[in-house]
Protein backbone atom coordinates (compact mmCIF):
# COMPACT_ATOMS: atom_id res chain seq x y z
CA UNK A 1 0.00 0.00 0.00
CA UNK A 2 0.61 3.47 -0.66
CA UNK A 3 3.09 5.47 2.13
CA UNK A 4 0.86 7.33 4.18
CA UNK A 5 2.78 10.26 4.45
CA UNK A 6 2.89 10.27 0.72
CA UNK A 7 -1.13 9.86 0.18
CA UNK A 8 -1.49 12.69 2.75
CA UNK A 9 0.58 14.94 0.54
CA UNK A 10 -0.95 13.82 -2.95
CA UNK A 11 -4.21 14.67 -1.54
CA UNK A 12 -3.07 17.94 -0.42
CA UNK A 13 -1.83 19.05 -3.89
CA UNK A 14 -4.98 17.34 -5.37
CA UNK A 15 -6.92 19.94 -3.57
CA UNK A 16 -4.81 22.96 -4.64
CA UNK A 17 -4.41 21.96 -8.05
CA UNK A 18 -8.61 21.85 -7.73
CA UNK A 19 -9.79 24.94 -5.76
CA UNK A 20 -11.93 26.58 -8.92
CA UNK A 21 -13.33 23.02 -9.13
CA UNK A 22 -15.81 20.11 -7.11
CA UNK A 23 -14.08 17.72 -4.68
CA UNK A 24 -15.65 15.18 -3.46
CA UNK A 25 -13.90 12.31 -1.02
CA UNK A 26 -14.11 9.72 -4.07
CA UNK A 27 -12.13 11.99 -6.15
CA UNK A 28 -9.48 12.43 -3.78
CA UNK A 29 -9.04 8.68 -2.77
CA UNK A 30 -9.22 7.26 -6.56
CA UNK A 31 -6.13 9.40 -7.39
CA UNK A 32 -3.90 8.65 -4.17
CA UNK A 33 -5.11 4.69 -4.26
CA UNK A 34 -5.84 4.77 -0.68
CA UNK A 35 -9.32 3.65 0.04
CA UNK A 36 -11.63 6.67 0.90
CA UNK A 37 -12.40 5.82 4.45
CA UNK A 38 -8.70 4.87 5.77
CA UNK A 39 -7.94 8.11 3.60
CA UNK A 40 -10.86 9.83 5.76
CA UNK A 41 -9.80 8.36 8.90
CA UNK A 42 -5.84 8.60 8.76
CA UNK A 43 -6.31 12.66 7.66
CA UNK A 44 -8.49 13.39 10.71
CA UNK A 45 -6.24 11.77 12.65
CA UNK A 46 -3.44 13.89 11.72
CA UNK A 47 -5.73 17.42 11.17
CA UNK A 48 -8.58 17.42 13.79
CA UNK A 49 -10.62 18.08 10.71
CA UNK A 50 -12.13 15.81 7.83
CA UNK A 51 -10.31 16.46 3.99
CA UNK A 52 -13.71 17.61 2.28
CA UNK A 53 -13.49 20.12 5.48
CA UNK A 54 -9.85 21.17 4.90
CA UNK A 55 -10.91 20.91 0.99
CA UNK A 56 -13.75 23.53 1.91
CA UNK A 57 -11.69 25.47 4.29
CA UNK A 58 -8.92 25.95 1.56
CA UNK A 59 -11.39 27.26 -1.17
CA UNK A 60 -13.08 29.61 1.45
CA UNK A 61 -10.00 30.97 2.06
CA UNK A 62 -8.88 31.35 -1.37
CA UNK A 63 -11.81 33.51 -2.39
CA UNK A 64 -11.24 36.05 0.05
CA UNK A 65 -8.67 36.96 -2.65
CA UNK A 66 -11.52 37.89 -4.86
CA UNK A 67 -13.85 39.81 -2.55
CA UNK A 68 -11.10 42.33 -1.07
CA UNK A 69 -9.23 42.71 -4.14
CA UNK A 70 -11.54 42.25 -7.37
CA UNK A 71 -15.19 43.85 -8.31
CA UNK A 72 -16.28 40.12 -9.27
CA UNK A 73 -19.99 39.41 -8.12
CA UNK A 74 -20.21 36.98 -4.73
CA UNK A 75 -22.84 34.52 -7.30
CA UNK A 76 -19.58 34.49 -9.67
CA UNK A 77 -16.61 34.02 -7.26
CA UNK A 78 -19.03 31.00 -5.70
CA UNK A 79 -19.52 29.36 -8.96
CA UNK A 80 -15.33 30.04 -9.46
CA UNK A 81 -15.08 27.28 -6.66
CA UNK A 82 -17.30 25.17 -7.80
CA UNK A 83 -20.51 25.66 -5.53
CA UNK A 84 -23.91 25.27 -7.21
CA UNK A 85 -25.59 28.15 -5.42
CA UNK A 86 -24.86 31.63 -4.24
CA UNK A 87 -26.26 31.11 -0.93
CA UNK A 88 -24.26 27.89 -0.48
CA UNK A 89 -21.23 29.70 -0.71
CA UNK A 90 -22.43 32.26 1.62
CA UNK A 91 -23.54 29.94 4.28
CA UNK A 92 -20.04 28.18 3.81
CA UNK A 93 -18.30 31.39 4.15
CA UNK A 94 -20.28 32.48 7.25
CA UNK A 95 -20.23 29.06 8.96
CA UNK A 96 -16.09 29.15 8.39
CA UNK A 97 -15.32 32.66 9.22
CA UNK A 98 -18.19 33.93 11.50
CA UNK A 99 -19.16 36.77 8.19
CA UNK A 100 -20.90 37.15 5.22
CA UNK A 101 -18.30 37.70 1.94
CA UNK A 102 -20.36 40.97 1.41
CA UNK A 103 -19.21 41.73 5.32
CA UNK A 104 -15.23 40.43 4.43
CA UNK A 105 -15.85 43.18 1.45
CA UNK A 106 -17.01 46.44 3.08
CA UNK A 107 -15.42 45.95 6.52
CA UNK A 108 -11.64 46.30 5.94
CA UNK A 109 -10.59 48.19 8.56
CA UNK A 110 -10.71 45.72 11.72
CA UNK A 111 -11.82 42.59 10.73
CA UNK A 112 -10.03 39.36 11.47
CA UNK A 113 -10.75 35.96 9.94
CA UNK A 114 -8.81 32.93 11.43
CA UNK A 115 -7.87 31.23 7.34
CA UNK A 116 -6.60 27.72 6.20
CA UNK A 117 -3.27 27.73 4.74
CA UNK A 118 -2.25 24.95 2.50
CA UNK A 119 -0.61 22.33 4.83
CA UNK A 120 3.04 22.42 4.61
CA UNK A 121 4.28 18.40 4.03
CA UNK A 122 7.37 19.34 6.62
CA UNK A 123 4.97 19.66 9.44
CA UNK A 124 2.70 16.74 8.66
CA UNK A 125 5.43 14.30 11.12
CA UNK A 126 4.71 16.84 13.87
CA UNK A 127 0.98 16.26 13.39
CA UNK A 128 0.17 13.63 15.33
CA UNK A 129 2.72 14.50 18.64
CA UNK A 130 3.10 16.58 21.30
CA UNK A 131 4.83 19.17 19.82
CA UNK A 132 3.19 22.49 21.45
CA UNK A 133 3.85 25.00 18.60
CA UNK A 134 1.94 24.06 15.79
CA UNK A 135 1.35 27.27 13.76
CA UNK A 136 -2.16 28.04 12.09
CA UNK A 137 -2.47 31.10 10.37
CA UNK A 138 -4.58 34.13 10.28
CA UNK A 139 -5.93 37.01 7.99
CA UNK A 140 -5.99 40.20 9.86
CA UNK A 141 -6.98 43.82 8.87
CA UNK A 142 -5.43 46.85 9.50
CA UNK A 143 -5.80 48.14 12.99
CA UNK A 144 -4.38 50.28 15.50
CA UNK A 145 -2.40 50.21 18.66
CA UNK A 146 -1.48 52.68 21.05
CA UNK A 147 1.71 52.26 23.45
CA UNK A 148 4.48 53.16 25.13
CA UNK A 149 7.91 53.03 22.93
CA UNK A 150 11.23 51.84 24.03
CA UNK A 151 14.62 51.11 22.98
CA UNK A 152 15.74 47.71 23.77
CA UNK A 153 19.61 46.33 22.81
CA UNK A 154 19.38 42.78 21.18
CA UNK A 155 21.88 41.27 24.12
CA UNK A 156 19.36 42.61 26.66
CA UNK A 157 16.61 39.84 25.58
CA UNK A 158 13.36 39.75 25.81
CA UNK A 159 13.49 39.99 30.01
CA UNK A 160 13.45 43.70 29.76
CA UNK A 161 10.62 43.47 27.53
CA UNK A 162 8.34 41.76 29.41
CA UNK A 163 9.26 44.09 32.61
CA UNK A 164 7.99 47.04 30.34
CA UNK A 165 5.02 44.86 29.04
CA UNK A 166 3.68 44.79 32.80
CA UNK A 167 4.64 48.29 33.93
CA UNK A 168 2.41 49.43 30.72
CA UNK A 169 0.05 46.82 31.56
CA UNK A 170 -0.73 47.73 34.78
CA UNK A 171 0.42 51.39 35.82
CA UNK A 172 -0.04 52.92 32.23
CA UNK A 173 -2.42 51.29 30.37
CA UNK A 174 -5.77 52.65 31.76
CA UNK A 175 -4.59 56.64 30.49
CA UNK A 176 -5.86 55.72 27.08
CA UNK A 177 -9.04 56.04 26.17
CA UNK A 178 -11.46 54.08 23.93
CA UNK A 179 -9.67 50.43 24.37
CA UNK A 180 -11.24 47.93 22.46
CA UNK A 181 -10.63 45.25 24.81
CA UNK A 182 -8.81 46.47 28.23
CA UNK A 183 -8.24 42.69 29.07
CA UNK A 184 -6.08 42.32 25.65
CA UNK A 185 -2.62 43.36 26.19
CA UNK A 186 -0.37 43.85 22.52
CA UNK A 187 3.30 43.49 22.52
CA UNK A 188 4.71 44.87 19.51
CA UNK A 189 8.62 44.20 18.60
CA UNK A 190 9.49 46.00 15.08
CA UNK A 191 13.51 45.09 14.13
CA UNK A 192 13.80 47.33 10.87
CA UNK A 193 17.22 49.39 12.75
CA UNK A 194 20.42 47.43 13.33
CA UNK A 195 21.56 46.46 16.32
CA UNK A 196 18.39 46.90 18.78
CA UNK A 197 14.93 46.72 18.63
CA UNK A 198 11.86 48.89 19.59
CA UNK A 199 9.38 47.34 21.99
CA UNK A 200 5.80 48.64 22.44
CA UNK A 201 3.57 47.29 24.87
CA UNK A 202 0.24 48.21 24.00
CA UNK A 203 -3.61 47.87 23.42
CA UNK A 204 -6.00 48.28 20.93
CA UNK A 205 -7.77 51.46 19.41
CA UNK A 206 -10.28 52.03 17.15
CA UNK A 207 -8.61 55.47 15.84
CA UNK A 208 -4.94 57.12 16.85
CA UNK A 209 -6.98 60.79 17.50
CA UNK A 210 -6.12 60.92 21.15
CA UNK A 211 -2.84 59.90 21.87
CA UNK A 212 -1.58 60.51 25.67
CA UNK A 213 1.18 62.66 26.20
CA UNK A 214 4.26 60.09 26.38
CA UNK A 215 2.52 57.36 24.16
CA UNK A 216 2.90 56.37 20.45
CA UNK A 217 0.50 55.32 18.18
CA UNK A 218 0.78 52.46 15.52
CA UNK A 219 -1.21 51.64 12.21
CA UNK A 220 -0.78 47.74 11.38
CA UNK A 221 -1.08 47.47 7.57
CA UNK A 222 -3.53 43.96 6.52
CA UNK A 223 -1.40 40.86 6.25
CA UNK A 224 -1.63 37.68 6.25
CA UNK A 225 0.18 36.04 9.24
CA UNK A 226 1.63 32.78 10.97
CA UNK A 227 1.25 32.87 14.52
CA UNK A 228 2.49 30.41 17.26
CA UNK A 229 0.37 29.70 19.96
CA UNK A 230 2.38 29.64 23.62
CA UNK A 231 0.80 27.70 26.94
CA UNK A 232 2.20 27.69 30.29
CA UNK A 233 1.18 26.81 33.70
CA UNK A 234 2.02 29.69 35.29
CA UNK A 235 0.53 33.38 35.57
CA UNK A 236 1.24 35.28 32.42
CA UNK A 237 3.16 37.92 34.72
CA UNK A 238 5.64 35.11 35.14
CA UNK A 239 6.46 34.52 31.41
CA UNK A 240 10.03 35.71 30.37
CA UNK A 241 12.91 35.65 27.81
CA UNK A 242 13.40 31.87 27.81
CA UNK A 243 9.49 30.88 26.90
CA UNK A 244 9.32 33.84 24.57
CA UNK A 245 12.64 32.29 23.16
CA UNK A 246 11.27 29.32 22.56
CA UNK A 247 8.77 30.08 19.96
CA UNK A 248 10.94 32.37 18.77
CA UNK A 249 13.62 29.96 17.87
CA UNK A 250 10.99 28.11 16.44
CA UNK A 251 9.64 30.50 14.32
CA UNK A 252 13.04 32.09 12.94
CA UNK A 253 15.24 28.61 12.94
CA UNK A 254 13.39 26.01 12.28
CA UNK A 255 9.71 26.84 10.64
CA UNK A 256 10.01 29.49 8.68
CA UNK A 257 12.94 27.98 6.18
CA UNK A 258 11.11 24.67 5.39
CA UNK A 259 7.69 26.20 5.02
CA UNK A 260 7.33 27.88 1.74
CA UNK A 261 6.42 31.49 3.35
CA UNK A 262 9.00 34.59 4.29
CA UNK A 263 8.16 37.10 6.18
CA UNK A 264 6.64 40.14 5.18
CA UNK A 265 7.34 42.66 7.27
CA UNK A 266 9.82 43.92 10.24
CA UNK A 267 7.73 43.43 12.80
CA UNK A 268 5.85 41.02 15.05
CA UNK A 269 3.80 41.29 17.94
CA UNK A 270 2.52 38.93 20.85
CA UNK A 271 -0.80 38.52 21.93
CA UNK A 272 -2.39 38.03 25.67
CA UNK A 273 -5.87 38.03 26.73
CA UNK A 274 -5.71 38.19 30.47
CA UNK A 275 -8.82 37.04 30.74
CA UNK A 276 -8.28 33.71 29.72
CA UNK A 277 -5.40 33.63 32.16
CA UNK A 278 -5.55 32.19 35.81
CA UNK A 279 -2.31 31.94 38.33
CA UNK A 280 -1.27 28.54 37.24
CA UNK A 281 -2.56 29.29 33.47
CA UNK A 282 -1.79 31.46 30.25
CA UNK A 283 -1.81 31.73 26.54
CA UNK A 284 0.84 33.83 24.99
CA UNK A 285 0.50 33.98 20.77
CA UNK A 286 3.33 35.19 18.16
CA UNK A 287 1.91 37.06 15.34
CA UNK A 288 4.28 37.14 12.66
CA UNK A 289 3.56 38.69 8.87
CA UNK A 290 4.16 36.30 6.21
CA UNK A 291 3.75 36.16 2.47
CA UNK A 292 4.82 33.31 -0.11
CA UNK A 293 7.93 33.04 -1.47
Amino acid sequence: MKDLKEAIITSIDYIENNLYNKISLDDISLHTGISKYYLHRSFKSLTGESIIEYAQSRKLTSSINELINTNMRVIDIALNYGFDYEQSYIRAFKKNFGSTPLKVRSDQTSLSLIIKEKINPNDILSLGNSITYKPHFVFKQKFNLIGIKHKILSKSGDKTANAYGRDFFYNHKDKIHDIINPQVYFGYTDWSSNGFIYYIPSVQVPDLTRIPEGMVGISIPTHKYVVFRFVGFFSPDDINGRHVGRLLVQLYSKWIFKSGYKFADTFRFEYIDSSMSKDNYCELYVYQPIEDI
